[in-house]
Formats: C-alpha cells, structure tokens, sequence
C-alpha cells in the first residue's frame, strides 16, 4: 500500500493514519462501542483509498464525499430511519475506481456510503444520511442540525487532498500538507457576545439555554455557508445596538457602502424558538398537522435568512451587525489607521501573546480585522478565507484574542 513520505513540516495520509492508529490503540481498550466496525488493515486501505480518490477528477470535477462505517452491532439493529437503501449486492472498494465511480451518490454533506467489512473485503452496502442523531430530539425541537455525535468511523474528503476522520468523537483535518488535531468537539468557545445576546432575547416564553443554543447553531452555519462559497468574507459584530450606518462610521470607523434595515437574525432566533417551545404537544391530527406546517415555514425562514447573509459576505468589504445580530450593512470598509497597537495579540488556541507584527504578514482581510479589533474594545470578527478558513479575533480590555482555526463545521453533520 502506498504511503506518504515521512516529510519535515509536510503531512500526508500516512501521518493522518498514524495518529488514528494511536487513537484506536488506546480508545478501543477502553470503550470500542464508539469506533467503527472495521480492523485497521482496512481502514488504512479506506484512507488511502479516500484520498487518491479525492484528486480523481469524474466528468470534469473532483468528488466531495463521505464514507461510514457503523460500530460494532449497529448494521444488525433494525429499522434503521437513516438509512436511505441498502444496495442488492454489496459493492467492493478495492482500488481507486470502485470509490470514484460511487462517490456522487453522496456528494452533499447530507449523505454518505455505508460501508462494512466482509470478510477480508471492504464493501459499500448502501446510501444512508450522515445526519448524526437526529432522530433523539424532541417534538418540534429546536434542533435545527442534529448535534449527538453518531458513533462509529465517518471518513469525509472536501476537495482534492483534504480529509477530515472521525472516531470515536476525536476528530482529524488534514489540508494542503498540514494535519490538524481538531480534538473532542465541539472545539472552540461560544463567544461573550453571544452569551449576552441570549440573555437579552429570553423572557419567560424564551427559554434562555434554547437561545444560546440555536444562535450559536445558527451563527456557525452562516459562518459555515460563508466558507463553503469560496468568496471569502469579513463579518463584524459591534458592541452596541441599536447602530445605524453613520453611527458606525463615527464610532467604529466603518463606511458602510450597503446600509440595510429589518434583517434580524437575533429576534429570528428568538421567534424560532417561540414557535418551538411555546406550544403543548397537539392534541388530534388536523391540530399535529398545522403545528409540523408552522414549524417547517418558520425553520425554513430562519434557515433562508441565513443564507441571505451569508451571500452577502461575497460582496466585496465586510458584513456588519449590531449585538443584537441585527445586520447594521454590508460591503463596509475599515478606516482604521491607527499605526500604535493599544492591545496587546494573544493566541487563544495555545494561550501565549504573539507579536503583533506577525499580523503584518496576513492577508487584508485579517489584518483590517486586527486593527478594528485593535482599536476598540468589545468588537468581533470572524475573517473567512477564500480557501474556507475562517480566523476569529475579538478584544477585550488590553488584548486581541484570536482564534485559528474557527473551526466553522457545524452545519448538519459537519461536526465530522
């Protein structure tokens, strides 16, 4: 089997299966429930698989994909809701090919191959939902994307060369050479303003804990979109609300280009989660009927909402919101010139002060987002890359705290 050269600073699918080896060899001990069903030998034949796959171009595009693997006893369990259909007779994955020609039947995000071990051969024995759990949520939840992590093996591929495993919750990226550990997930902090933001929406109809949980929900999925665009984008979050487009210029140093009104992605939030939670269970069928209706529109509405803003981050500048996430405009551009640092640049990642010169060498999008962040206190950026990496800076009395990777997979079953 071919592997990659053991490379100073470089990693390749050898060093991604050495770190999911070690995993195992420990994990399994311990709680084998949580990996997939399937001896090493034929996961590494999967990731190898995986990735040559993955730079195989199919009529003209490189395939995006996911391949799943149950724990052990699940593929006996019935009936199994996310199983979309089981394949007559079990395809076998031996070589580069046999993954390439299957690999558009699960090319959303939503599906995946299901994939099992006969014998000594790995076959694909259907399609299924990658959806993680969805199925353990309340009645008219507000669970938009399912959140429990499914057990088992879940191998994504993204784009040529770049493979995201998970196992076990313990989740690896691996991206033009770098590998990254993106350890038990969630991985990275629910922001201050957001936290504040929830306690301002709730009253008592509003639970506060539903809020918190659908605008975090919801604000990485417009991250999320954002990045899957390609276009990049710069969206700041002000510490103030309300702020109209020429309150911002002056107390925030942002020319807005596009001031808009009445898009709200806070108080859309907040009406959600009325619909949700405000309701008993109904009582006969024509009653369950228009309560499922009103919960689909409104989901669907908070759903498109998203995507709208999401667009607009194409727009060349930066998308700006109150912190009410109350959209203040967009195709903005930061005045800021101050040359004198007042904060201090902290990696929040690893928790040690960096030199802000370091911001120097970075694009103009994330260097913009260090000096507005730089030159006023309380204000959030969250920068995306027009390779998808979104990079989050925020300040707080004397420091810029910035956290890279954001990791913005949250939608549906990205927490893959």
């Amino acid at each position: 089997m071919l592997m990659s050269p053991k490379t100073d600073g470089l990693s390749g699918p050898g060093e991604l299966l050495d770190r999911l080896l070690e995993c195992r060899a420990v994990g399994r001990k311990q709680s084998p429930e949580g990996y997939g069903a399937i001896t090493d030998a034929s996961l590494k034949l999967l990731v190898t698989l995986a990735y040559f796959a993955s730079q195989s171009v199919e009529e003209g595009r490189y395939p995006r994909f996911r391949i799943y693997v149950a724990p052990s006893g699940e593929t006996e369990k019935a009936p199994d809701p996310w199983q979309l259909g089981r394949f007559a007779k079990a395809v076998p994955l031996r070589d580069v090919d046999d993954l390439r020609r299957l690999a558009p039947c699960a090319a959303s995000h939503d599906y995946a191959m299901e994939v099992e071990e006969q014998g000594k051969v790995v076959v694909c024995t259907g399609i299924r939902l990658a959806h993680s759990g969805e199925g353990a949520t309340e009645v008219l939840s507000t669970s938009l994307w399912a959140r429990h992590v499914r057990p088992g093996l879940m191998i994504r591929v993204d784009a040529p060369g770049e493979l995201r495993v998970s196992e076990a919750q313990r989740a690896w990226d691996l991206r033009a050479g770098g590998l990254t550990d993106l350890g038990s997930l969630p991985n990275h902090p629910r922001p201050i303003w957001l936290n504040e933001l929830a306690k301002r929406l709730a009253t008592k109809s509003r639970l506060e804990a539903h809020i918190n949980k659908m605008v975090f929900f919801a604000w990485n999925e417009l991250l999320h979109s954002s990045s899957e665009a390609g276009r990049g984008g710069c969206f700041v979050i002000l510490p103030k609300t309300p702020i109209d487009a020429e309150a911002t210029k002056n107390d925030f140093e942002i020319s807005l280009k596009y001031p808009t009104t009445s898009m709200g992605l806070g108080k859309a939030v907040a009406d959600f989660v009325d619909i949700c939670k405000g309701k008993s269970i109904p009582g006969d069928g024509k009653q369950w009927k228009g309560s499922v209706n009103e919960w689909l529109k409104a989901r669907y509405a908070l759903l498109s909402l998203v995507e709208s803003l999401a667009r607009l981050s194409g727009v060349d500048g930066c998308t700006v919101f109150d912190s009410d996430l109350n959209l203040v405009g967009f195709g903005g551009k930061i005045l800021v010139t101050a040359a004198d640092h007042q904060r201090k640049l902290r990696d929040a990642i690893a928790n040690k002060f960096l030199s802000a010169d370091v911001m120097q060498k970075t694009g103009t999008r994330h260097f913009s987002a260090f000096r507005l962040c730089d030159a006023h206190d309380g204000i959030s950026c969250y920068v995306i890359s027009q390779d998808g990496h979104v990079t989050a800076f925020w300040s707080h009395g004397k420091i810029v705290e910035r956290w890279k990777p954001y990791p913005a997979w949250v939608k549906r079953s990205d927490q893959y």
